[in-house]
């Protein structure tokens, strides 16, 4: 895993899991500076954890947002301990099972990703991340290379397939999107059957373009 932290001098903090592909560009521009950030990315490795260095000593208030693989990630880590005290949390567009075949991504379509990745296909998932929306979403490219993107995806299934979670993070809300045309919506609507506290949108899987900013989607 990687981290990238923005500092706006501030006592509350948000952690950001983000999910395949992504990273701290694709999300800065619903970032109020009202907190600091710390995105967490790039799960091709999952043994080099950063979280375990930071200084979370130093916030009042911590808050956690989780996209799409991110929601496994931030389980991961959780099953690990290396979580602070969390104050409010939200899962978005993603569950517990990244590849599975009732909560997950399918199987097939999971390893035909990963076996075939280059540009064309990256900038078919790109726009697939837009699908479902009512207008054209301006999503912001990620800054990573092709072999990286290939290695998070298979070390994704390789660690999830062998990892057993004792425990699970229970989160405070949920947003499933209907059109999702990549973590499909009948594994989310699956897996979060029993949530208290959902909320169902008529977008696609990027449902960030809902929202004004971090702090409206740990409103919900």
């Amino acid at each position: 895993m990687r981290t990238e932290f923005i500092s706006h001098n501030k006592n509350s903090l948000i952690i950001f899991f983000c999910g395949f592909y992504t990273d701290a560009n694709c999300f800065i521009e619903f970032d109020n500076s009202q907190s600091d950030l710390l995105f967490v990315y790039d799960y091709s490795d999952m043994d080099n954890n950063p979280l375990e260095y930071f200084d979370f000593l130093a916030y009042s208030k911590i808050s956690v947002i989780a996209y799409s693989y991110g929601v496994w990630a931030l389980n991961y880590v959780y099953n690990q301990d290396l979580l602070p005290q969390i104050e409010s949390s939200c899962a978005l567009c993603g569950t517990f099972y990244p590849v599975d075949n009732e909560y997950g991504v399918n199987e097939k379509i999971f390893d035909l990703m990963a076996h075939s990745l280059n540009c064309d296909t990256i900038e078919k998932f790109e726009k697939k991340m837009a699908l479902g929306a009512s207008s054209p979403l301006n999503i912001k490219p990620a800054k990573r290379d092709i072999k990286n993107l290939s290695d998070e995806l298979l070390n994704i299934k390789e660690v999830s397939k062998h990892t057993y979670f004792r425990k699970n993070f229970e989160f405070d809300k949920v947003v499933i999107a209907k059109k999702d045309r990549i973590f499909p919506y009948s594994s989310q609507s699956n897996f979060w059957a029993r949530h208290a506290n959902k909320l169902e949108l008529e977008c696609g899987h990027f449902p960030f373009f809902e929202f004004k900013d971090f702090d409206a989607i740990l409103e919900v």
